[in-house]
């Protein structure tokens, strides 16, 4: 029998949780209803002021900062209210940062994210609906030559990779420039040119009905950079996206910080973080009590077994236990608790997942129907340590 039989587990292969590795995993948010709800909350509310999410989630190494990030994307896709006046259209990306990355690698990396088959798609249904391009793009931008570039999208062929190109803030020839009547690269301005490229999509996006938001994962990225002109090139670039002016271009950041001080430094100054406000800084902390540990264990339990074959399996072998506590019996769910919250920094969801997965492996191995104390015992010391 195999580890996924011998435990009645749904549609997964062992008891860990990766919505990058199953999407349907993104829909998990475990033990701490108080800041889903928050979260939940936050999102509804920027939708009516800014126009968009605009958020940052740190919290220490293992905490689930991307299951966060990706259990928001959900809730985004498939529960957000009727206050956010379109269909969210939400991209996750994981960022990389090194010691001369400026603004524009990082705007690179998000439109790359966003694809230019999918802004043609915008491009060509606002134009669509209108019937004339250059008054369909005068709602979207009143900068010529980003009309000129959108407008570009609309066609197939060179010229359309070119447009796209000069969009992602990448470099053209002079004759490059010349066949789209563009004035100037989308960078020898500065990162504020990239913003507006940017929201100009937001904007682009909401015309059709959709509401363009990033997921950004690993920021503490921006720690590598090392160039004075590239952290002020996106220190700029942040800014200019945080300003209320910005009602289309939304994101959810993620980064790893034991406290906020650990942050990196350009999303810590005052001129980002009072734009973006110090509500939408959500902490994700260690589980803060041991009633708190056992509750994120007993849903997790709940959710990735089945509860028919576990019932039978509890009858078949006559075990202390119950649906959301099996495979580990009673005495030994209260053990595991005990060790993950005698060191508070080490009361997050990355070890206790890894934990019982491990107990579970060594009862599977044995092969003993439950996890007992003895195996608790054995697992978690080092787990925990």
């Amino acid at each position: 029998m195999d580890f996924r039989t011998w435990f009645c587990l749904k549609n997964r292969t062992n008891f860990t949780i990766d919505p990058q590795i199953n999407p349907d995993d993104a829909r998990y948010y475990f033990g701490r209803d108080d800041i889903k709800t928050r979260l939940e909350k936050q999102i509804r509310r920027a939708f009516i002021a800014p126009g968009i999410p605009k958020m940052m989630v740190w919290g220490p190494y293992g905490s689930g900062k991307t299951q966060t990030l990706y259990y928001l994307q959900h809730y985004l896709k498939n529960q957000s209210s009727e206050s956010a006046g379109g269909t969210p259209h939400t991209l996750y990306v994981t960022v990389e940062m090194r010691s001369n990355s400026t603004a524009a690698h990082l705007h690179m990396q998000l439109m790359e994210a966003l694809g230019k088959e999918k802004v043609s798609e915008w491009v060509r249904a606002l134009i669509d609906h209108s019937g004339n391009p250059d008054e369909a793009l005068s709602s979207v931008t009143e900068d010529p030559n980003m009309a000129s570039a959108f407008k570009e999208l609309r066609l197939s062929g060179e010229t359309t990779f070119t447009a796209w190109r000069w969009l992602e803030g990448q470099i053209l020839k002079s004759s490059e420039l010349a066949s789209l009547r563009l004035t100037r690269n989308l960078v020898d301005v500065g990162a504020g040119d990239l913003v507006n490229a940017l929201v100009s999509i937001g904007t682009l996006a909401s015309r059709v009905g959709e509401k363009l938001i990033f997921l950004i994962d690993e920021f503490e990225e921006l720690q590598n950079v090392k160039a004075g002109d590239a952290t002020e090139s996106i220190h700029q670039y942040l800014r200019r996206l945080a300003e209320p002016a910005n009602s289309t271009a939304g994101f959810l950041v993620g980064f790893k910080a034991d406290v906020l001080d650990d942050a990196p430094e350009v999303l810590r100054r005052g001129d980002v973080s009072s734009r973006i406000g110090s509500s939408n800084y959500v902490d994700i902390p260690p589980l803060p009590a041991i009633a708190d540990v056992k509750t994120f264990m007993r849903e997790l339990l709940k959710n990735l077994t089945d509860e028919d074959k576990v019932k039978e399996r509890i009858r078949e072998q006559k075990a202390k236990t119950e649906h959301g506590v099996y495979p580990f019996t009673q005495t030994s769910f209260e053990l595991l608790a005990d060790y993950a919250t005698q060191d508070n920094s080490r009361a997050l969801p990355r070890y206790i997942i890894n934990a019982i997965n491990e107990c579970a492996i060594q009862a599977w191995d044995e092969k003993k129907a439950v996890v007992d104390d003895n195996i608790v015992n054995n697992v978690a010391q080092f787990v925990f340590a």
